[in-house]
């Protein structure tokens, strides 16, 4: 049984594309310590996106753990390596 809604999943997603976006404003013009900020927060929300997929039914554990240890090495949506 899934304990988690669409719209939750939804709204974890939106956060992770904010966090995204912060990100990358921040590569553009942050000093390095904004832009390690904005990394970790970043790989947070997708750390969260990724658990709720999860739980949802959406992903399979093997897909949440491919992903949570590709966020390790590269930062997802932006091709820049950490």
């Amino acid at each position: 049984m899934n304990t988690i809604d669409r719209e939750t999943v939804r709204e974890r997603a939106r956060q992770h594309s904010a966090r995204v976006a912060d990100f990358r404003l921040a590569l553009r013009g942050g000093d390095p310590a904004t832009i390690e900020r904005a990394r970790a927060e970043g790989q947070t929300a997708a750390r969260t996106l990724f658990d709720a997929q999860l739980e949802a039914g959406l992903i399979t554990a093997e897909q949440h753990c491919r992903r949570t240890d590709a966020i390790s090495s590269e930062y997802p949506g932006t091709g820049v390596q950490a």
